[in-house]
């Protein structure tokens, strides 16, 4: 899929999961990476990831022989997010690619949401991937040239019960994919989101936890509807940063606007 040598990636929600496995492949393949968290729990939700999760990320980006810098900031905080862009382009003097992958569940049923539960899934699943993309959009149209990978969820494809609030969130994050595809294309940047399904990290801990379930128990629920069986139904972290790679790479170049559902056939099928 080519190297990513010289290109500077942001990769938001680094600290674990997900987040951390995108920033490790893409050093590894000779990006710089910025790697953003929170790194503070957020009221009613699952453990975050933490300061220390976010720096042994950076470290682990650092051994493959790329730099890291790792960044403590809230992308709900547009003033924030504007300091993280600041401080990639005076470290690495541009960002190429952009991936926000920051984002909350909560299993609810609708007449109980919380007014809290709503505004912060809302606010770091949608607001979070907006303040983001508009901080970086500028610095993409003059070099014209971006990568920008929204991580959506198999639930905005397929929305389930219990999890309506989420569900939307990502509904919208993949409708904005579509919409920036259209706008960013004459600049050069390709905008795609990826729909992973069920995928064991801390956020489906957490999810089993409110269900009262061991998290392989929740995990293999989750998963069910899947085209594949046993172990191949299992979706992993590499199987989501696998699609990342090839969609941030020059072999994709003509693929913008594009929601790929990683997610074992389950909701394409």
């Amino acid at each position: 899929m080519g190297t990513m040598t010289g290109k500077t990636a942001i990769v938001t929600g680094a600290g674990h999961g997900q987040g951390a496995n995108h920033c490790i492949r893409l050093a590894d393949a000779g990006a710089n990476v910025v790697a953003v968290d929170v790194c503070t729990d957020v009221e009613f939700f699952y453990p975050l990831a933490s300061k220390e999760e976010l720096e042994d990320t950076a470290a682990r980006c650092r051994s493959t022989g790329s730099d890291a810098l790792p960044i403590v900031a809230d992308v709900r905080d547009p003033t924030q997010v504007a300091s993280v862009l600041d401080q990639t382009i005076e470290r690495f003097g541009r960002v190429d690619i952009l991936c926000n992958n920051a984002g909350l569940a909560r299993i609810d049923a609708i007449d109980e949401v919380s007014d809290d539960v709503l505004s912060a899934i809302l606010d770091v699943n949608v607001r979070g991937a907006f303040n983001m993309t508009r901080a970086v959009t500028p610095a993409m149209k003059e070099q014209n040239y971006g990568k920008i990978i929204n991580i959506a969820s198999a639930a905005a494809v397929k929305p389930l019960p219990y999890l309506s609030h989420y569900s939307a969130a990502k509904g919208a994050i993949a409708a904005a994919t579509k919409s920036w595809a259209r706008e960013l294309g004459p600049w050069g940047i390709n905008v795609n989101c990826i729909a992973p399904g069920t995928v064991l990290t801390a956020m489906i801990v957490g999810l089993a936890a409110q269900l009262d379930k061991a998290p392989e128990q929740a995990f293999d629920e989750f998963n069910s509807g899947s085209v594949f069986t046993g172990a191949r139904s299992h979706i992993t972290v590499d199987d989501i940063t696998d699609a990342l790679m090839f969609l941030v790479s020059e072999s994709s170049r003509m693929i913008t606007g594009h929601v790929l559902a990683v997610d074992g056939g389950k909701t394409n099928t």
